[in-house]
């Protein structure tokens, strides 16, 4: 009988290392976990979409309830990483803009996702690599994860 562990167990596994190693190193910017992923999704839809965010946005991308969203936002705001904004289309929108600070932090996370990048394929070839990020693309998609380009790409994709 085959004793191998199974993928959903392998994924868990890596990504609870991945998280607790990125959480460590994140906190040196002083930010949370939860808020460098809102950071890095702020600036991806202002950097690289052209459009502005707000909480509701969050809250669907990340499956999450509007108060979990609310109380990471505030004290993203009370350290100084965004500001917020009424919507002159819609006043019941704020807006987030992330501030210096935060794209200051924001290129020092960029770094560690790399990093974590770099320590998933590092015993890969560079085909192999690509052959893994591909499935990993795949098996997102068929558990209804979006696997569009959210997050930074490795240093061998940019």
């Amino acid at each position: 009988m085959n004793r191998e562990r199974s993928l959903s167990g392998y994924v868990r596994s890596m990504a609870n290392v991945l998280s607790q190693q990125l959480g460590q190193k994140v906190e040196t910017l002083g930010l949370t976990p939860a808020q460098g992923m809102f950071l890095h999704r702020i600036w991806y839809c202002e950097t690289e979409l052209g459009t502005t965010t707000c909480a509701k946005d969050l809250e669907q991308f990340f499956h999450i309830r509007h108060s979990t969203v609310s109380g990471i936002l505030q004290r993203m705001e009370a350290a100084g990483f965004l500001t917020f904004a009424v919507s002159e289309a819609d006043h019941r929108r704020k807006h987030l803009t992330l501030t210096q600070k935060a794209h200051d932090a924001h290129a020092q996370t960029v770094k560690v996702i790399q990093e974590s990048d770099a320590l998933l394929t590092a015993r890969m070839t560079e085909a192999e690599a690509a052959e893994f990020r591909r499935l990993l693309r795949l098996a997102a998609e068929s558990v209804g994860v979006d696997a569009r380009v959210t997050f930074p790409q490795s240093a061998k994709e940019e």
